[in-house]
């Protein structure tokens, strides 16, 4: 965990999000062998682009590097498998979702000196160049689409299913720190995880997500179901009841209310 702290500390998204990977998995290859790799790729990139330029031309070109020369895209097929979540397992397949790709185009961007952030947007996560010239310019991580105004708002929208406002916030366009990045990360390898019932591993992914943030009450909820699917009964009716206590008009306390009035029924009395 303290390798992890210091990765976030140093804004390096790209070793955070392979630390995790290798936490999660037997085997891992040694986290240099990947490092290595993006360095090679950008070297590779630097001769492509082929100008010391950092302007939307030479963003252009590294963007048809990164997509069509290194092939990265998003999954077509079981879009929440868990290795799409795994660093490790996005370099070496060059598949991955919208927040592992990111990290990865994000890093290499920067590699070449482009001011390249993630933008943790509603539903979809997306990454930005900003230019010395006041541009902006916003891409998809899964497809490298460059997204307009009118594109972004009708994304937003179409997510979200909401039309009360007539235009979309600003903050959805907020620069994501690398926290912000490896939460989000975490939290759909939590949910693969969970979707593959691997209870243990999105046990190991909630208990990272706490340490993070442990005051989030929904992070407590989650492990909690874990603990609970993995027999661990009294502390998931602690986390549980931290949850209640902290989100008692939201609409899962009530179920959670009585599950854990028939959890609470199974505990066996200790005397002592």
């Amino acid at each position: 965990m303290k390798e992890l702290q210091q990765a976030i500390r140093e804004q390096d998204c790209l070793l955070a999000g392979l630390q995790v990977a290798t936490t999660f998995q037997n085997g891992v290859g040694c986290l240099n062998h990947y490092q290595q790799q993006v360095s090679q790729w950008k070297a590779d990139a630097e001769l492509y682009i082929d100008s010391p330029d950092i302007n939307a031309v030479s963003f252009s070109r590294f963007i048809t590097f990164f997509f069509v020369e290194l092939a990265f895209s998003g999954s077509e097929e079981n879009y929440f498998s868990s290795q799409y979540s795994l660093i490790n397992k996005v370099l070496e397949y060059r598949t991955g979702m919208p927040v592992s790709l990111a990290i990865v185009f994000q890093s290499l961007g920067k590699s070449l000196g482009f001011d390249i952030q993630g933008v943790n947007f509603p539903g979809h996560f997306l990454v930005k160049c900003n230019f010395d010239d006041g541009t902006t310019v916003f891409v998809d991580p899964v497809n490298g689409k460059q997204l307009s105004r009118d594109n972004l708002q009708a994304l937003y929208f179409s997510i979200l299913n909401e039309f009360e406002d007539e235009e979309m916030p600003e903050e959805a366009l907020n620069e994501a720190c690398c926290e912000e990045t490896l939460v989000r990360l975490l939290h759909n390898l939590k949910s693969a995880y969970i979707s593959e019932k691997k209870y243990a591993e999105a046990l190991g992914v909630v208990e990272t997500l706490v340490q993070l943030c442990p005051n989030d009450p929904y992070e407590r909820r989650d492990r909690g179901f874990l603990l609970h699917q993995l027999d661990c009964t009294q502390v998931a009716i602690a986390d549980y009841q931290f949850f209640i206590r902290q989100c008692p008009k939201d609409p899962a306390t009530q179920l959670l209310q009585a599950q854990l009035q028939q959890l609470s029924e199974q505990v066996p009395v200790v005397l002592h």
